[in-house]
C-alpha cells in the first residue's frame, strides 16, 4: 500500500523558486491550493508551460477580476443546499467540498472558499425530494469529489439512493483516478460497494475526469480497470 501525501502549501516544493512562491501566495490567500506528491510527480518542473503544472499550480491570472463564482447559474436550480434539479431526469448532489487537487480553472471554486460552501448537509431531505420525483432516473454525486469521502460515508449516500426504485443510475463525478489512483487501488471496500450496487440492480457510472494524456499513467489505468471489473461503467 502506497500512502499518498497531500499538500495544502507550496512552501515545501523545492522546484518552485522563492520569488514564484511570493507571487503564488497572493493567489492562495484568496483561492486554495491542494495537490499531492503523486500528482506533482507528473510535472516536468524544467518546463514553465508544463500542462500538469498549469492545471494544478496557482497562477496570477486567477486574480483577474472577471467572470462569476457561479458560471453555470446553479443557484437557479438548487432545491436545498447541495441538491440541484436542472434536468428533468437528473438530480445532482454536491456531497464533498474537497478534491484530490484543486484545478486552477475550476468552475466551482466557491465550494472551496467557505467551510461548507453549497455542500449537502441534509441527506434525508434530499432523499425525500428524489423519492417524490419519479422523473428522476439518475443521480450524480459530485462536489468537490465524492471519492474524497470515506467509503463508509459514501455507502450511506448510495444505499439511501438504492432504495428508490425509479433511480436506475448512480453517477460519481471524479478526478481521483487522475489525482490519486491509489484511492481505488488501496481500498478494496470501495470496489465491494460498487459491486454490491450493480448486483442490487443499479448502474454505476464513474464520470472520470482526465485533462491530459500524461495523467493516464499505469496506476490510473489499473484503477480504471479495477472499477470496470466490478461492474462500473
Amino acid at each position: 500500500m502506497t500512502k499518498t501525501k497531500y499538500l495544502n502549501d507550496l512552501k515545501s516544493i523545492k522546484a518552485i523558486s522563492e520569488s514564484q512562491k511570493a507571487d503564488i501566495q497572493k493567489v492562495t490567500d484568496q483561492y486554495r491550493f491542494r495537490s499531492n506528491d503523486y500528482y506533482l510527480s507528473l510535472i516536468n518542473w524544467d518546463d514553465p508551460d508544463d500542462p500538469i503544472r498549469r492545471l494544478i499550480v496557482p497562477d496570477l491570472e486567477e486574480l483577474e477580476v472577471w467572470g462569476s463564482f457561479d458560471p453555470s447559474q446553479e443557484h437557479f436550480f438548487t432545491i436545498i443546499p447541495g441538491l440541484e434539479h436542472k434536468y428533468k431526469s437528473t438530480a445532482l448532489l454536491l456531497v464533498s467540498n474537497v478534491c484530490g487537487g484543486i484545478c486552477r480553472y475550476c468552475f466551482r471554486k466557491r465550494v472551496f472558499i467557505s467551510k461548507h460552501g453549497d455542500i449537502l448537509q441534509d441527506l434525508p431531505s434530499a432523499i425525500e425530494y428524489i423519492s417524490q420525483h419519479e422523473e428522476i432516473t439518475n443521480v450524480l454525486l459530485t462536489g468537490g469529489d465524492p471519492l474524497t469521502l470515506s467509503t463508509g460515508r459514501l455507502e450511506k449516500i448510495i444505499h439511501a439512493l438504492m432504495k428508490i426504485d425509479h433511480v436506475k443510475i448512480i453517477r460519481l463525478g471524479t478526478k481521483m483516478l487522475a489525482f490519486d489512483p491509489n484511492r481505488v487501488l488501496d481500498d478494496p471496500t470501495l470496489c465491494d460497494l460498487i459491486e454490491s450496487c450493480v448486483d442490487g440492480g443499479k448502474q454505476i457510472y464513474m464520470m472520470t475526469h482526465f485533462n491530459h494524456i500524461r495523467e493516464i499513467t499505469d496506476l490510473a489505468i489499473k484503477s480504471v480497470n479495477r472499477l470496470h471489473h466490478v461492474g462500473a461503467v
